[in-house]
């Protein structure tokens, strides 16, 4: 079976460590990514927003620098894979402490967002270092064979790449 079959079926592409030393290891790139100089991790998401289940921590990173005055914050989400060694970076959005955006295809940056390139360049070291792919829209937009089906609220068939990488079951 493909990985991305078994991405599409919500299964680890690989069966070596299982599912809690996956959660261990992105553990500990969320904190690598929290040392970082100019960025840090304002929420990570490991409990799927309350419900469901997620293929995917949502990691919301701010510049260090910035302050958090107001209930709305701005940063860049990144989704880290929980099936596969892979992540999506989306463009930057503006979060408040009781709303969090679900990752959508169309919000996936592609290269070194514009006047984050210092703090894009920061967060690729730490992807590079732990052996995660930083995937790029036009990876995740390929279509995905029409007869996988994936449970996902995120988006509607046909699927894409994405959409069996970075999926929620509600």
């Amino acid at each position: 079976m493909s990985a991305l079959q078994r991405a599409a079926r919500d299964e680890l592409a690989s069966t070596a460590g299982g599912v809690a030393a996956v959660e261990g290891f992105i553990r500990r790139v969320v904190a690598d990514i929290g040392r970082l100089p100019h960025l840090k991790v304002h929420h990570a998401e490991f409990g799927n927003y309350g419900s469901g289940y997620a293929s995917y921590v949502d990691v919301f990173v701010t510049r260090r620098r910035s302050g958090e005055a107001g209930p709305d914050i701005e940063g860049l989400s990144l989704a880290l894979c929980r099936l596969a060694p892979f992540a999506a970076l989306f463009m930057p959005g503006i979060r408040s402490s009781s709303f969090h955006e679900l990752p959508r295809l169309s919000r996936v940056a592609d290269g070194d967002v514009v006047g984050w390139e210092e703090e894009c360049r920061e967060l690729r070291h730490v992807l590079d270092r732990h052996g995660i792919a930083l995937l790029d829209s036009r990876i995740l937009s390929l279509p995905l064979d029409p007869r996988l089906r994936v449970e996902t609220v995120l988006g509607d068939p046909p699927y894409r790449v994405f959409d069996a990488w970075f999926h929620w079951i509600d």
